[in-house]
């Protein structure tokens, strides 16, 4: 663990600086909006995504239609980026600081924890009262999943409905021959869960790369680690290292690092640490995927795939890539929807919150909603049809604004990027795998103190097996797994499967 100390103490001065930097601008933003409008409510809601120089004329022109709803409100925006998102969120909710609406996502988020920890307020009042409109346009299967004890904590947001799934992401600069880069789609597509030969592709490719001299920073150990999780459901978030195989019709809990495909991952990241495909230094600790899609940055990558542009947040690249995906299917968690709003327990004007977002997802405020995602037409898009449009962008090809369309409202009510997107979306949600644990909600009483226990060994070992640093990696790893089972990992299996046998016994799963 040569990093941790420095790595903590460099991630919270960044932190400290961040938030320094949001509040007064917040301030200025607040002060501003008040002088101008004299508002009695001024709403704050906090999205992830990257704010530009044009966001500010956007949210004014936006805030100035809201009053043409409602004359008393406007909605003051933060924007944070996806990897500071969890982290801001975390200490807003520490400090009970005011927030009124906050987009929450099933790749970051514990659902279920965070709703146990009090962290959203229950929304079935508010939406019977105020959101009727939202409870008619969102399906009833969909509002299920979002549903803990009996009540809804969440608003889903219509559009992608199943979790991320990866493809190799490399430029075309890199290699002569495309394929070693199709071996490596193909060998992986044929295994559900990652195997010796699923990381040999990766090695023989990288080695090719190194050897003409075109590695460039090498590879993000982070990005490569998702090969590890490939083909697995975790059980009480998408971190836990409790988990089954979603291809397992037996539904039997596994301790993840336990299993062959993470043993193999830990294996593949000391050697290609030392053969210098994995880079050494404290960024790869605080932000691995820094380097991901630089010129002469990251050799290769893992982002989202999807066909006929339905992926709109895809990592931006500084180089013409190529994607090849690393499996063949979809698959919808029985965590939480993709994406969803809250109201945090923090809000000061739920009735009001819960009307702005049922405005934005319905026809009534479609055109707030694409003022929001879009901006202005001809400065910032251009129009090819009645839902067609093209993004007007810089000279890196960068768009002038952008704010991501799965944040704050219903996708479908959108422009369409590339012809079809609407109706490839729909063919993947339709198609995607349904976990067998919809519904199940996991009793956590008899084994939180063993789950607190397992997460302290984890921050522990995980940093020194993933990024390789270790000399003796196996002696590390088995040191890993009997902490886990001093801890209580045991246990908590035991009381998992205990509990998800009994699920299957009583409750329907079907989605549809």
């Amino acid at each position: 663990m040569k990093y941790k100390k420095a790595a903590i103490t460099i991630l919270l001065l960044t932190s400290i600086l961040f938030n320094i930097s949001c509040t007064r601008q917040i301030s200025v933003d607040r002060v501003s909006s008040q002088n101008s409008s004299n508002d009695k409510l001024v709403l704050k809601w906090m999205i992830y995504g990257e704010k530009s120089k044009n966001s500010e004329s956007v949210f004014f022109e936006f805030n100035k239609r809201l009053r043409q709803y409602y004359p008393d409100t406007s909605i003051e925006f933060d924007i944070v980026p996806i990897e500071l998102y969890k982290e801001k969120w975390d200490m807003k909710m520490a400090t009970n600081e005011h927030l009124d609406l906050a987009w929450i996502g099933n790749d970051i988020f514990n659902y279920t924890e965070e709703v146990k920890k009090g962290s959203f307020m229950a929304l079935d009042y508010l939406l019977s009262t105020y959101g009727q409109e939202l409870l008619a346009v969102i399906p009833d299967n969909i509002w299920r999943i979002q549903n803990r004890e009996g009540k809804t904590y969440s608003i889903p947001l219509l559009g992608m409905l199943y979790r991320k799934d990866y493809a190799i992401v490399t430029g075309k600069g890199y290699t002569d021959s495309y394929e070693a880069v199709n071996e490596i789609g193909r060998v992986n597509r044929a295994s559900y869960y990652s195997n010796e030969q699923c990381y040999e592709v990766f090695d023989k490719y990288l080695s090719q790369l190194k050897a003409k001299k075109n590695l460039g920073t090498g590879i993000s150990s982070e990005t490569i680690g998702k090969l590890a999780d490939k083909g697995y459901e975790g059980i009480y978030g998408p971190d836990s290292p409790f988990v089954i195989k979603i291809f397992d019709k037996d539904l039997q809990v596994y301790n993840k690092y336990e299993l062959e495909s993470y043993k193999l991952f830990f294996k593949a990241a000391h050697e290609w640490y030392r053969k210098g495909f994995i880079r050494e230094n404290i960024e790869e600790v605080l932000n691995p995927k820094s380097y991901d899609g630089k010129r002469n940055g990251s050799a290769l990558f893992l982002d989202e795939y999807g066909e006929h542009g339905v992926v709109t947040d895809k990592i931006s690249t500084e180089y013409e890539a190529v994607y090849e995906p690393l499996q063949d299917y979809k698959y919808i968690s029985y965590e939480a929807c993709r994406n969803a709003v809250v109201l945090p327990r923090t809000t000061k004007n739920p009735q009001r919150a819960l009307e702005i977002v049922n405005l934005v997802n319905t026809d009534r405020g479609n055109e707030l909603y694409k003022l929001l995602v879009n901006g202005f037409e001809g400065r910032h898009y251009v129009k090819k049809g009645n839902k067609l449009v093209d993004k007007v962008t810089d000279e890196t090809g960068k768009p002038l604004y952008n704010l991501s369309q799965y944040t704050l409202g219903n996708v479908f009510m959108n422009y369409e990027s590339t012809p079809g997107e609407f109706d490839q979306l729909e063919q993947y949600n339709k198609n995607a795998l349904v976990s067998p644990l919809l519904g199940f909600e996991l009793d956590t009483r008899m084994i939180v103190l063993e789950m607190s226990k397992i997460d302290l060994v984890v921050d522990e070992y995980i940093n020194t097996l993933r990024l390789g640093i270790s000399e003796d990696w196996e002696t590390v790893y088995y040191e890993f797994i009997n902490k886990m089972k001093q801890a209580g990992s045991e246990k908590i299996i035991s009381e998992m499967q205990k509990q998800i046998d009994s699920f299957r016994k009583t409750k329907d799963t079907k989605i549809g």
